[in-house]
């Protein structure tokens, strides 16, 4: 059975690949056909019509068939065979030159009846092109005497040839769009819903106006995002794209509908995020329904994969198996097949648990059988990948999870605490941001690591450890161990205090471990988290703690926006496994799908030319661009998700391709068409000196471009 199931699995992955090839080459396919239709609509001879570049693997011409390489050869002995049976004492014909040869060249092709056409396949599958009489790239002011050859033909023609290309791929990502909304089974996308916030985010500081007035009204997981910006926010791929390209540093408009039905207007200042690779951003993420994988879709392959990334993962991350439904919370009832799925209601419960575990009720879908799952709460991850810290005090580095193919697989364990790292003779008891860039550094310089561990209240030393994993940051790789990590809330020990913090200036020692604030004991960091909240601004509160040499007190006095980011820190839970929520996105009718269709076609052209104007003013890094390996990378895991998301993404590839096409670099439509534009304007076309200049000078920036992004690619890859 595994082994069906794996040629199964093969099989599917194998016609994905393919399929996913097929409609790469059906975009660049349609693009050219633009070209192509238009040569014919102005009667320009068009020569060839060819897919990809280079030589000819197959190709096919009237007259002649199927043939593997190019029917050229062929083409003109038959032509050649003709004129020189019947065309013996014209010498005008004879000279291959003027008007006459022309003429004799369409009677001969008339009489064997042969397509003046040639369509190819070529080898390297990188784009295509339409080959018309009298028009050359690389020869600008090239010319024909015949007629009907492109250089004979009005700006106005050639403006409709040249553009035709672009406009057949915004007609092909509206015609895709439309299908995908239109289709019976619609698009299965994540909802714009907030499913979780980040710590210390947009997010959380978003306002609203109140009679003037502005009022702390942050986002709150559940809140359906309606209208961003005034644009509706129909799934979570838009709101992501359009917070991703808002104008930096200033506020914009948000539009939600809370859990209980009030809509509010808000304003929210997106910021760049440096784990997003410095896309704007307000620290959101999709949600996650309250219910684990689908067993019928996970095989035996698949289940062991999942088990062995269970095994690396604290025993909490299964709170809800494959299979499992989540039907209370504390004792209180949900229902996950709700229509919002609930799944807020998770979230409430661990905002409120004041660092108890929250109670789950899990219920097998199949069996019927009901079981008790206990999830304890973690603070969530900051904004920007920041430490979390409390009035400038860190808790310890804890690792909740070892990636399969970590050095420390099998030597450190989920729920270790790191107590102090050794690399070479240096030893030191890192906070978490420290903690990860010796790693980094011990990576690159291929240094062994030790680590001092507390594993089930025994210090534990692990040594030999090699840092060299490539781990993923967002943007680049950097080196280290492939561990996750979290904070250990469990013991109130000071990791580190950060410099100008309160913390620092109560002279609060790193390393101590704080037992009171107040006349309030502690035992976990979110029971310091409540006690610090509940402080009033600017008074002076006592902090207790115990040293190596003793105990002390120091006194620490917070200000309002201190308190305020306290009390704000999110909690978060380790649970993995559970299904993404997506809804169904489907038009009511023909009209309303292809409405959405010239929506979504406009946005996408809109965020293009956005994205590549960040770029060039340098606020998003050029190495975000992909090319064709990133982009058929990223298309086969797309692809993966159904049909609907493989239309989804072609469309999208489509609408891409026409602002590509149509910028003003010399070599491409756009080039093409601003020279027309200069040449209807002066009345002349430029020199061709200048323009083969120009072209020559597009085709070295394409290629030098082309080189950068497959470099990029390549190097996400490995």
């Amino acid at each position: 059975m595994p082994l069906a199931f794996s040629i199964l699995s093969w099989l599917h992955s194998a016609g994905i690949v393919i399929v996913l090839a097929l409609g790469f080459g059906f975009v660049i396919f349609w693009h050219e056909l633009g070209h192509f239709l238009a040569a014919k609509w102005v009667d320009i001879k068009v020569e060839q019509f060819a897919v990809g570049f280079g030589h000819a693997v197959i190709s096919w011409r009237k007259g002649i068939g199927l043939r593997f390489g190019n029917t050229q050869k062929e083409y003109r002995q038959r032509l050649d065979t003709y004129i020189e049976e019947h065309f013996k004492d014209d010498s005008r014909v004879q000279d291959q030159t003027g008007l006459e040869y022309q003429e004799a060249m369409i009677q001969a092709e008339k009489a064997t009846g042969l397509g003046e056409t040639e369509y190819r396949l070529n080898w390297i599958p990188l784009g295509g092109y339409v080959k018309m009489l009298g028009q050359d790239d690389l020869r600008p002011n090239s010319e024909a005497e015949d007629p009907r050859s492109y250089n004979r033909k009005s700006i106005g023609a050639r403006m409709v040839v040249v553009s035709a290309g672009v406009i057949m791929n915004v007609i092909l990502a509206g015609i895709g769009f439309t299908a995908l909304f239109l289709n019976p089974y619609g698009f299965r996308a994540p909802p714009a819903w907030v499913g979780s916030i980040l710590s210390d985010s947009p997010a959380t500081q978003a306002v609203k106006v109140v009679e003037g007035q502005r009022v702390p009204a942050s986002l709150q997981v559940g809140d359906r995002i309606l209208q961003f910006q005034g644009r509706p926010q129909q799934d979570f791929t838009k709101i992501g794209l359009w917070v991703a390209l808002a104008q930096t540093g200033t506020e914009q408009t948000i539009q939600v509908r809370r859990t209980d039905g009030t809509i509010e207007d808000l304003l929210i200042r997106p910021e760049p995020d440096p784990n997003n690779a410095g896309f704007l951003s307000v620290g959101i993420r999709q949600p996650a329904s309250l219910s684990g994988l689908d067993p019928k879709e996970i095989d035996p392959d698949t289940k062991a994969l999942n088990d062995r990334i269970y095994a690396q993962n604290l025993p909490e991350a299964r709170g809800v198996g494959p299979g499992e439904t989540v039907v209370k919370i504390n004792g209180a009832p949900v229902n996950a097949q709700a229509e919002d799925g609930e799944f807020w209601k998770l979230d409430k419960a661990l905002q409120e648990s004041n660092g108890k575990s929250v109670r789950l009720t899990v219920r097998n879908m199949q069996s019927g059988e009901e079981r008790e799952a206990l999830v304890p709460p973690h603070f969530a991850p900051a904004f920007g990948g920041a430490e979390v810290q409390l009035a400038g005090m860190t808790p310890r580095p804890m690792i909740p999870a070892i990636e399969l193919e970590s050095p420390a697989s099998g030597k450190v364990l989920p729920g270790d605490v790191v107590l102090a790292i050794t690399i070479g003779t240096d030893s030191h008891s890192p906070s978490t941001d420290e903690f990860r860039r010796l790693l980094r550094d011990a990576g690159a310089n291929d240094r062994p690591v030790t680590l001092k561990l507390l594993r089930e209240g025994k210090e534990v030393t692990v040594s030999g450890l090699s840092a060299s994993m490539k781990i993923d940051n967002g943007k680049t790789k950097t080196r280290g161990l492939g561990v996750g990590l979290g904070y250990d809330e469990t013991h109130t020990v000071v990791a580190a205090v950060l410099k100008d913090s309160p913390a620092a200036a109560a002279g609060i020692p790193a390393g101590c471990t704080i037992t009171a604030i107040g006349d309030q004991k502690v035992s976990n960091w979110f029971e310091i988290q409540q006690a610090l909240a509940a402080s009033k601004p600017g008074s002076p509160l006592t902090v207790y703690y115990t040293t190596s040499a003793g105990e002390g007190q120091k006194i620490l006095t917070i200000a309002d926006e201190y308190r305020q980011q306290i009390a704000g820190l999110r909690r978060t839970s380790n649970l993995i496994g559970l299904k993404e929520l997506n809804k169904v996105r489907k038009a009511d009718g023909p009209l309303q799908a292809v409405s959405w269709g010239v929506i979504e076609t406009r946005d996408f052209i809109l965020q293009f030319y956005l994205t590549l104007r960040r770029i060039f003013g340098g606020s998003v890094g050029a190495d975000n661009l992909m090319g064709p390996i990133g982009i058929f990378t990223n298309g086969a895991k797309v692809a993966f998700r159904g049909w609907d998301w493989l239309t989804w993404f072609l469309s999208m590839i489509s609408a891409n391709l026409a602002v590509v096409n149509f910028l003003p670099i010399p070599i491409v439509d756009g080039g093409l068409f601003t020279f027309l534009l200069l040449e209807k304007l002066q009345g002349r076309p430029l020199s061709a000196r200048t323009q083969a200049i120009a072209q020559y000078v597009g085709l070295a920036f394409l290629a030098g471009v082309f080189l950068f992004v497959t470099y990029h690619d390549i190097l996400r890859i490995i």
